[in-house]
């Protein structure tokens, strides 16, 4: 993780990966899975998440062998998850 300006921290997957219950932490902080789920993963497509996402155990026992099924960047506020490029979700931090 990294800390940024503001007291954000970013959770940066690629140098460390997550376990499953760090990822059901993101989702319930973000607000369920459609919300952090990655539609353009090829997993994602094949079982037709991008119309019904799969309950957050499943999704997150998913990413932990395909870490790309979710968004980036993921950033840490407080209490609350912003995941991907969400400017309404950046504007109500400042």
């Amino acid at each position: 993780m990294r800390k940024l300006p503001l007291d954000l921290t970013e959770i940066d997957y690629a140098r460390k990966p997550l376990d499953a219950a760090t990822v059901e932490a993101i989702v319930a902080g973000a607000g369920g899975v459609a919300a952090v789920l990655n539609t353009r993963h090829a997993v994602a497509k094949e079982r037709g998440w991008a119309r019904t996402p799969p309950p957050p155990a499943e999704f997150a026992r998913a990413v932990v062998t395909e870490p790309n099924l979710l968004r980036r960047p993921i950033v840490v506020a407080g209490g609350r998850v912003i995941v991907g490029v969400a400017p309404e979700a950046w504007a109500r931090l400042v």
